[in-house]
């Protein structure tokens, strides 16, 4: 049989491990909500498309090579734990993940080098981070062992991340802003309730490998912990809210996520099936888009 085109593959692994329809969304809206906490109340989405374009491509392509390291230093695990997913099943080899990631890597270079150095080299140091977690920081089986440090300092990429994006909206950003440093962990959080939320599995989700969070640590703590995140993440969102336009019709829009988001979960520890957990992953997205986006309204 004739193997199909790497164009074709391509798309159906994305469809499963990296949905750029879903992460467009999402890179989006924190690229806006970026722009929106640095210009402040009345920022011009219009005035300022070309860093928003920038900063959504270099986003959305920086995560997938953090998606194609992991699929390099889970290979082993993946094979032994997931022997469904694309690169364990044959639809595409590591190679061929890796060339496509070299050319989108090189073309996020080159695009940040000719807008602007100090962006360029906030990318640049975001990428050795990365690179250094690929090798999984050259102790591998000390933090493999730690679960919630091993997800912590992988986490960490979008710490740097993010860092460029500040620098790619103002490049002479300071951290003295208390605005601009509850944004950031605003985001950090943000992103751990999607990392969470897709690690919260059915009860009967029996993996030997342990690598969910409801299988690490059971059904009540795993709850436990994603609530405290986005309860932490709300406060981060109203406090700023109020500190930049005291929008009470931005708030008044965010109890239907909250309201959501609380639902879900309790679906979700009461009857842990498949069903609410897959609901949980979905309202953790809404959620997500929502916070980054109503902090948008708040300020335009």
């Amino acid at each position: 049989m004739k193997k199909r085109g790497i164009v074709s593959r391509f798309y159906e692994y994305q469809k499963e491990r990296f949905p750029f329809l879903v992460l467009i969304f999402t890179t989006t809206s924190v690229v806006l909500s970026s722009m929106a906490i640095v210009h402040g109340y009345g920022f011009d989405v219009l005035n300022n498309l070309k860093n928003i374009l920038i900063g959504v491509i270099t986003c959305l392509l920086f995560m997938f090579s953090i998606r194609v390291f992991d699929e390099f230093k889970d290979n082993k695990f993946d094979r032994k734990y997931h022997s469904e997913r694309p690169v364990q099943r044959g639809l595409i080899s590591l190679s061929e993940l890796n060339r496509i990631n070299l050319i989108f890597l090189i073309f996020q270079g080159i695009l940040n080098l000719f807008h602007a150095l100090i962006p360029f080299f906030y990318w640049l140091l975001a990428l050795i981070y990365s690179l250094v977690a690929r090798a999984e920081f050259f102790i591998k089986k000390f933090i493999r062992r730690r679960f919630i440090l091993y997800n912590a300092l992988n986490l960490l990429q979008i710490f740097f991340l993010q860092i460029y994006l500040y620098a790619l909206i103002e490049p002479n950003f300071s951290w003295q802003n208390p605005l601009l440093l509850a944004h950031f962990i605003f985001v950090l959080t943000n992103a751990a309730i999607l990392e969470i939320a897709r690690k919260l599995k059915p009860e009967d989700y029996k993996n030997p490998g342990k690598d969910t969070y409801s299988g690490r640590y059971g059904i009540n703590k795993a709850v436990t912990i994603y609530t405290l995140v986005y309860g932490i993440t709300y406060f981060l969102f109203t406090t700023m809210v109020f500190k930049i336009a005291n929008s009470i019709s931005a708030l008044l829009i965010s109890f239907i996520p909250l309201g959501l988001i609380i639902l879900s979960t309790s679906l979700y520890c009461i009857k842990p099936t498949k069903i609410n957990s897959k609901l949980v992953e979905t309202i953790a997205i809404l959620f997500y888009l929502s916070m980054h986006l109503l902090l948008v309204w708040a300020v335009i």
